[in-house]
């Protein structure tokens, strides 16, 4: 039984640096095989490497077994990543991946440090009283890069080693709350609004439609130099976390949809299976390296590894969480003992705008779908068996990125896919580029995946049955 659900012991080259490693053909085995104690005090880093073929094979490893294989292994194996599974502490970060081509106009640089700015001090207004925050952005902000001339790829990892989010859902909420804060500040603010007067703005409370706002007024004028509430940038600064794409359509520099559970990152020092780009700390953006007790004996690589973990806490005793339930933020410590109710405090209470309570992201911000034409049970069915395909059955990074009921044929659910699942049935592999949508037939209980390549518009996939 064992054989079926683990490689054969010897059989990977990740045997010859760690041979007793169990290194699984599927993530789920993996996980149901992790101990209980282990995920709870965050020891085990769920790691997932992938192959030229670009399958992923699953394992689990401790602090010391990663460092000892990303130093063992030939820069082109460390096609490593890591993988956020639900319920983990984790860090805040974003994921900057940008065409160089469609952001000519973009100073990456500059976006950067404001949004390093803008959350730096949104953390340390949440907690400062607690952690002696340091006013240097260097001292949490880790920053890897993997761009190319063609490509802007940033990872940026705050890095204080008392502050951990609950999940990354509660990542996602917070980032949504200080970016609807901005924006609704911009969008009410007297040097916009008599411009925004004779446009009909959207009242709804959700990240689409500000942003649709926002491009409405940057159509016409750049945003003022006032400096928004409670935060440390101006309007103007705002808008450089905006880049207008080839499209002219203005997108988030940074993707919000990176929050979901079991989302892979590429790991320090971690390359893409037939490229020679591995995942570095940058010099644009120097991090401070003044250990402290809980780095002091690690080298320089392994002090880098411990903060570009994101699902990685090392046993602190006095770590801060940061909490999400329902519809409040509070601190809590290791053993879940509410500190402070964030919610009531002064610089929350300015997060939230008048007449709501708090910020409560839209369905149509959130990384996975709504669609009501359907019971719980059977939504969660097609949606579990939408990501098991993709990443057990392709093995690939990918998410569900909307879906939509059928117009004409009810029956039909079109599941738009996002991240690096591009499979193309008439070429049997994956697309460099193009987008996928993963059709469900509800009634006959079949799916096809279409490509939405030009060259395969013409190309009429087969129906399979659901498994």
């Amino acid at each position: 039984m064992s054989t079926l659900l683990t490689l054969p012991q010897g059989s990977h080259y990740i045997h010859l640096i760690l041979p007793s490693i169990k290194i699984y053909y599927k993530l789920d085995t993996l996980l149901t095989n992790i101990s209980t104690t282990n995920s709870n005090e965050q020891r085990v880093i769920v790691i997932a490497v992938e192959h030229i073929n670009q399958k992923r094979h699953f394992l689990s490893l401790t602090i010391d077994e990663l460092s000892k294989l990303l130093h063992f292994l030939e820069p082109p194996k460390r096609t490593l990543y890591e993988i956020l599974c639900q319920n983990i502490y984790c860090k805040l970060y974003f994921d900057v991946v940008i065409y160089v081509e469609k952001s000519l106009s973009l100073n990456i640089h500059e976006s950067l440090k404001i949004l390093q700015t803008l959350f730096h001090v949104a953390i340390a207004n949440c907690t400062n009283e607690l952690t002696n925050h340091s006013t240097s952005i260097a001292d949490h902000f880790l920053v890897l890069t993997a761009s190319t001339p063609l490509k802007h790829r940033y990872h940026l990892i705050y890095t204080n080693t008392m502050v951990r989010f609950q999940s990354q859902q509660t990542v996602f909420k917070f980032i949504t709350t200080v970016l609807y804060h901005c924006s609704h500040f911009i969008r009410s603010h007297s040097c916009h609004q008599n411009l925004l007067k004779s446009i009909n703005t959207h009242t709804e409370k959700h990240l689409n439609n500000c942003l649709q706002d926002l491009q409405t007024i940057l159509s016409h004028t750049n945003f003022c130099n006032c400096i928004i509430p409670t935060t440390p940038i101006t309007c103007n600064n705002f808008q450089k976390l905006l880049y207008k794409n080839s499209n002219d359509i203005y997108q988030w520099i940074f993707d919000i949809k990176v929050y979901n559970n079991n989302q892979q990152f590429r790991l320090f020092k971690a390359t893409k299976s037939g490229k020679d780009n591995p995942l570095v700390i940058t010099n644009d953006f120097p991090f401070n390296q003044q250990l402290d007790i809980f780095t002091a004996n690690l080298n320089n690589s392994d002090f880098i590894l411990n903060h570009a973990l994101l699902s990685y806490t090392i046993n602190n005793p006095k770590l801060l969480i940061v909490s999400y339930n329902d519809n409040k933020w509070s601190l809590v410590n290791k053993e879940k003992n509410s500190i402070i109710d964030l919610t009531d405090t002064n610089y929350f209470t300015s997060l939230t705008i008048k007449n709501t309570s708090t910020f409560e992201p839209n369905k149509n911000d959130l990384p996975m779908p709504i669609y009501n034409s359907q019971t719980t049970e059977n939504r969660e069915y097609h949606e579990n068996f939408i990501l098991k395909l993709i990443t057990e059955i392709y093995y690939a990074n990918g998410y569900i990125q909307s879906c939509q009921a059928g117009n004409k044929n009810h029956s039909l659910l079109f599941f738009n896919i996002g991240g690096e699942f591009r499979y193309c049935e008439r070429l049997q592999r994956h697309h460099k580029s193009n987008q996928t949508c993963i059709t469900i037939d509800t009634l006959t209980k079949k799916y096809q995946i279409e490509c939405k390549d030009q060259d395969c518009k013409y190309f009429k996939p087969r129906w399979k049955n659901i498994f």
